[in-house]
């Protein structure tokens, strides 16, 4: 990364001037950066009229504007308006990426092209500020991928070379103020945007003034500080108004809406509301479009959500449900708002909380926890069971409101959410002075508040387990729920593997209903069969599967029915075939179906054998509260698995089908991507990884359906003209994949896939790319790519001998290969290798391969390497001479049938 550079006497001038102006034009402060003379010129008014569409997130026309820029620019050979304009570009169409993975390639093309034109002029002062920017964006992409510690660092790097008056430092400061909030520094997240509008103002910049306006507003909104929000905010509102941006302004409504809420000012939040309302209906008069979900912005459901908020703080319960339900969760289902839907679970769960639903409760919360969990939104989750604390409260329930509170106080400690913690504590003042105090003297006292794990699950644990007044049975068995469907809600909510999630939905039932065994027989509608492959308790029994008429879970699933039978045996539609394979006695049991969103059975919940005693009513509402909540996780977890079955289906097939091309090939990139994975797995590479790793093997000759066929399917050698045509697929396979939607951890698919022709020295093609240039897994798929050609037969050759292959691979090391992959070959267990050749061959099946293996028990403990070691030698032990005959008989076809006899 380059180095600061020392400013020169004109850039000082400059950056004294920004300091004194009271004012400094947008033209003004682009002309200085870019140091044009004629401050009319159209090239710097084309670039400003992106800015600006940019900001009002008119991204097309943007995108049009820095275009144009850019060409203006370079025809007046000016590299650092040249570079600003590509950057801005590439920025827009990474954007673009987030939503449609076509335009990440363009977008990374394009900044390659801007760090080309920077480097191309590295003394200019002024084309540091171009060079702020990419790192800038370059943080921010990493920023918003979780890589946390490397986007600051760029955001830093930025920092220490931009002009210290000038916009990108303003804009780099927002970015930090923004982290420091995230990491719940709000001193340092207030210093850095101050710093920022201080900037903006003075350059006179309105549209990045009601930026950080905005975000200012928002951050003294989160600390409760409601007069410096209503400036900021109100600030912001105006500058937009000025400018005309309707989408910015609807958010900034939302954030008022908000802040009146927070103050309890609904007179105001209501006026507001209502003018929203009013605007949206006269917007869909004049455009003649029909009211729908689909039609609403995710603006103006977030203004219902607020609506929705005020009815229930007034105690319109149904009415704020109802407007939940119909409206605004269907509305950020639609726009994928996953946050503010979380919001809106949670305050859902708040409104049956008070109307005493602790099922629905329950549900909704952890839908809610689920959602901020996976965004990584500590602070909403701390909100979730400050609200849910609220809820308890105003019912009357002090034991589960403290809990809730304390469970939120705790996640603000571990966090370091301060600033939200003293609410948090003056709502436990209220209705236990004694742990109220408790928290102030280990405060005084520097002692951490929360020594253990103890979880709002365990504390409800321990407060039911306390010994109840007669007056207090009932509140204690409806606490012992609540606890019960917490620990299964969250023990499935984050679980998307369906063999797994089964396991914890069985293991949770049992421990919650406190019986011996806990089973779920997942309904097969093709076959009309109940299946169960883990039944929990004693031994664990695999793939139970009998026609789905039979038994008390057969009867279940055609009625739909709850069963409580407490003597099974009695009971003649009992199956007493399951408890015969198994050796299980069952005294008693509960059948409960479990249904889908559509209300369908899927599969039937049955518990056995209840350890003190038969049972009852409590224990047949608490199932089928847990057969609701597994239901719908079993569902999406089986559509997940489904869809990644088809997707799978369809590259095996597509891949299948250019092999067929040419029978002598066939099965070539199923066998490349077996060979690719024992590389992979060698080297540790991550489970997405690898997938990613076996998807880019499938596909990475798929652009040969662009070779001729003559060419393809040629006796002999290829001519020289016939070779260059033959190494488009390369190519072709990279164009044509670059057009399939992957989903988003394997979107490298078709830059990995493509460069399994790249060498290390730069001679291979497409590209011509060398050394790390290459992807890994590029890397990694060429080593099996070669290694299947050679290892194979072709119509031009017979199958290379084995100790030349490896040779040639050695050989190739540091020039071909990338040298660690080599390595990690050679590292691989030689039965393993051997392994994919037989079944490849098809000379046995994948049954009987461990049978086949103990009849070559020499290979199973000697890597390639060490093989490779015994080829090389004159005279070999008795042992290596096993070794040898061993792996010859899986190398060559001819020898195999008589070296079993």
């Amino acid at each position: 990364m380059a180095k600061p550079l020392a400013t020169n006497k004109a850039s000082a001038q400059r950056t004294k001037k920004s300091a004194s102006a009271s004012t400094y034009s947008p033209l003004e402060l682009i002309q200085s950066i870019l140091s044009i003379p004629n401050i009319t010129s159209e090239s710097v008014r084309t670039y400003l009229a992106g800015l600006l569409s940019h900001f009002k997130k008119e991204y097309e026309h943007a995108y049009q504007h820095f275009e144009k820029a850019e060409g203006l620019f370079s025809k007046e050979k000016n590299p650092t308006g040249q570079a600003l304009c590509l950057i801005e570009m590439a920025w827009l169409r990474y954007n673009e990426s987030r939503q449609s993975d076509d335009s990440s390639a363009v977008a990374y093309r394009i900044f390659d092209e801007a760090e080309d034109v920077i480097n191309s002029n590295p003394k200019g002062t002024d084309i540091q500020e171009a060079r702020a920017r990419l790192l800038h964006y370059e943080g921010l992409a990493h920023y918003r991928n979780g890589e946390y510690g490397e986007g600051v660092k760029r955001f830093k790097q930025a920092l220490d070379i931009c002009q210290p008056e000038g916009l990108e430092c303003a804009k780099l400061l927002d970015s930090m103020g923004v982290h420091y909030e995230r990491i719940g520094d709000l001193h340092l997240a207030h210093r850095s945007l101050e710093r920022s509008i201080k900037i903006k103002r003075q350059l006179g910049i309105l549209w990045e003034e009601a930026i950080t306006a905005q975000i200012l507003g928002r951050l003294f909104l989160i600390q409760e500080k409601y007069e410096p929000s209503l400036r900021y905010l109100k600030v912001s509102k105006k500058l937009c108004e000025t400018l005309e941006d309707k989408k910015r302004v609807e958010s900034l409504n939302n954030s008022l809406l908000k802040l009146y809420t927070y103050e309890r000012k609904f007179r105001q939040a209501k006026t507001l509301i209502n003018k929203v309302e009013r605007h949206h209906k006269t917007q869909f008069k004049e455009n003649g479009r029909a009211f729908s979900i689909r039609s609403m912005s995710k603006e103006y459901v977030v203004t219902q959500f607020y609506k929705s908020r005020i009815l229930f703080i007034e105690g319109e319960w149904e009415k704020s449900k109802q407007l939940l339900e119909e409206l605004i969760i269907p509305g950020f289902k639609h726009h994928k708002a996953k946050k503010d839907l979380g919001k809106s679970y949670r305050l859902l769960s708040c409104i049956y909380a008070s109307q005493r639903d602790h099922k629905q409760t329950i549900e909704h919360m952890g839908e809610a926890v689920s959602l901020f969990r996976e965004l990584n939104l500590v602070d909403e989750q701390a909100k979730t069971h400050f609200d849910l604390g609220e809820a308890f409260e105003h019912l009357g329930d002090k034991p589960l409101a403290i809990e809730s509170y304390m469970e939120a106080l705790k996640v603000c400690e571990r966090n370091g959410l301060r600033f939200m913690s003293h609410h948090i504590t003056e709502a436990i003042y209220h209705i236990d002075p004694v742990r109220w105090q408790e928290i102030i003297d280990k405060r005084a006292n520097h002692t951490p508040l929360f020594e253990s794990e103890r979880t709002l699950l365990d504390a409800l644990t321990h407060l039911s387990e306390q010994p109840p007044q007669e007056q207090a049975k009932q509140e204690q068995s409806q606490t012992q729920s609540l606890i019960s469907l917490l620990r299964v809600g969250q023990a499935i909510s984050g679980e998307a593997n369906v063999d797994k999630l089964l396991e914890l939905i069985m293991d949770e039932t049992q421990t919650a209903l406190n019986c011996d065994r806990c089973t779920v027989f997942m309904y097969d509608q093709d076959k009309n069969e109940l299946w169960s492959r883990v039944a929990t308790g004693g031994s664990t029994v695999q793939n139970i599967r009998f026609p789905a008429h039979l038994g008390l879970a057969g009867y279940v699933c055609k009625t739909g029915e709850m069963l409580n039978i407490k003597d099974p045996y009695d009971d003649p539609r009992f199956n007493k075939e399951i408890d015969k394979k198994t050796g299980y006695i069952t005294e008693n049991l509960l059948c409960m179906p479990m249904k889908n969103r559509d209300n369908d059975i899927i599969g039937i919940f049955q518990v056995l054998n209840k350890k003190d005693g038969p049972f009852n009513k409590s224990d047949e509402d608490l199932l089928m509260a847990i057969a609701s909540q597994a239901g719908v996780s079993l569902e999406n977890a089986q559509m997940a698995r489904d869809q990644k079955a088809a997707f799978h289906s369809f590259i095996k097939t597509l891949s299948s089908t250019i092999d067929a091309r040419d029978p002598i090939t066939a099965g070539h990139s199923e066998r490349v991507a077996h060979y690719s994975e024992l590389i992979g797995e060698e080297m540790k590479l991550e489970k997405e990884e690898l997938e990613t790793l076996n998807y880019s093997a499938l596909l990475h000759d798929i652009g040969k359906i662009g070779v001729r066929e003559s060419i393809l399917t040629k006796e002999g050698r290829l001519t020289l003209e016939e070779y260059r045509h033959i190494q488009k697929h390369a190519e072709y396979t990279y164009d044509i994949l670059k057009n399939i939607r992957f989903e988003r951890h394997l979107q490298h698919v078709p830059e990995i896939a493509a460069s399994h022709h790249e060498k290390m020295d730069g001679s291979g093609y497409f590209r011509g790319i060398s050394g790390h240039e290459i992807p890994l897994l590029g890397r990694i798929l060429a080593l099996g790519d070669v290694f299947d050609a050679i290892t194979s037969r072709r119509h031009y050759r017979d199958r290379m001998p084995f100790d030349r292959v490896l040779k040639i691979l050695k050989r190739d090391s540091g020039s071909h290969f990338d040298p660690d992959i080599v390595d990690a070959f050679f590292d691989i267990p030689l039965h393993r290798l051997g392994n994919i050749l037989l079944i490849e061959q098809r000379l046995i099946s994948e049954e009987l391969d461990h049978h086949f293996l103990e009849k070559l028990p020499n290979t199973l403990n000697v890597t390639i390497d060490e093989y490779y070691n015994i080829l090389t030698k004159n005279r070999r032990s008795k042992g290596e001479k096993l070794i040898h005959e061993d792996f010859n008989a899986i190398y060559h076809r001819g020898q195999l049938d008589t070296h079993l006899d």
